[in-house]
């Protein structure tokens, strides 16, 4: 109840204040960091290790890992189910039924919302006010590296019929389970997903104040890009009252917008509708729009913020309160003296 609490307190500020970045960025990092706590303890539950795993070559139920192994899923389910062996259907059909209603509830936005690994690095990135090193906008052509990534390890988990980026590449492991360094293999991965991690998820959130692991190696985000278009909600920068000022630009987290998009009053499909460039924008050029809309209007905003809430809050039900039930019965029973 007092998580249902504060998310009724969180949503309502952002209506009151009018800031959707505060109060979404508080809820972000705790969902994070409560997915972890939870996921350590069931690991040490487990395996009696919050770090190692056994070998194995089960993909885990992880939205990041299902979308760099999509044809795998998607062929083994079309195999599950013309051999009328629902019971392995079943459970990833309800999974993509949960994450097709929250992608037409909110799009890309999921990843400002309700990802479990998306605050970790917007935890990095929020410690300091200001950028340590100034990087408002990439090259030409590296923002697409996360869709270039996404591609490439579809394609190499379809062909080798393993998860190419659970095994190689992602630095999440970082935050959940590494497999178990027993031979010179396993320790070159080890290293390569310590290394992406504190890179990407710890050391250049940091630095840049951007959230660089969704920006350059996920995977999901860049699936999400793509599909997150069925949704209605867009952000827009409205060219009346844009005064270019580029405040967008150098606060947006995922690079979604660029010199040349200021100019063209355009925000790119990698947006993930965090709310930071409504913040930061002087004059209120930027809000959430809906698809076909002419004129501007406050109902896009509360749309969208009440189905961001009611999603990202009804994922963040699935383990806060019981990370928060395991903290209270941690501090409650420290020795005392």
């Amino acid at each position: 109840m007092a998580w249902i609490g504060f998310i009724g307190f969180a949503s309502f500020r952002t209506f009151k204040s009018g800031r959707v970045s505060r109060w979404r960025s508080i809820f972000f990092v705790i969902l994070a960091w409560a997915f972890i706590l939870e996921f350590k303890a069931k690991l040490i539950g487990l395996h009696g290790s919050a770090w190692f795993s056994p070998e194995t070559q089960e993909v885990p139920y992880c939205h990041i890992a299902i979308s760099s192994t999509l044809l795998n899923h998607l062929y083994g389910q079309l195999l599950a189910f013309s051999s009328a062996h629902y019971f392995q259907w079943s459970p990833l059909a309800a999974g993509a039924f949960f994450w097709l209603l929250g992608t037409l509830c909110i799009g890309q936005g999921w990843c400002s919302w309700a990802c479990f690994y998306g605050g970790l690095d917007t935890t990095f990135s929020k410690l300091t006010k200001k950028p340590l090193i100034r990087l408002p906008y990439l090259p030409p052509g590296v923002r697409d590296f996360s869709l270039a990534l996404f591609i490439a390890v579809v394609l190499l988990s379809f062909a080798k019929f393993e998860p190419v980026y659970c095994i190689w590449v992602c630095p999440l492991k970082i935050s959940t389970g590494f497999l178990d360094p027993e031979t010179g293999l396993r320790q070159i991965q080890l290293a390569i997903f310590a290394t992406a991690g504190i890179l990407f998820i710890i050391l250049l959130p940091f630095l840049f104040k951007k959230r660089t692991f969704c920006t350059f190696l996920c995977p999901f985000g860049a699936w999400q890009s793509l599909v997150g278009r069925l949704n209605l909600f867009r952000v827009t920068i409205d060219p009346d009252t844009c005064t270019l000022c580029q405040q967008c630009l150098k606060v947006c987290p995922v690079y979604a917008i660029d010199a040349k998009g200021v100019l063209e009053h355009k925000v790119s499909s990698n947006c993930n509708r965090c709310g930071d460039c409504f913040d930061a924008c002087p004059t209120g050029a930027i809000d959430y729009s809906i698809v076909g809309q002419n004129k501007k209007t406050a109902l896009p905003r509360i749309y969208f913020l009440i189905s961001a809430w009611l999603v990202g809050g009804g994922v963040s039900l699935l383990f806060v309160p019981s990370a928060m039930l395991r903290i209270f019965q941690w501090l409650t029973n420290l020795p005392k003296g």
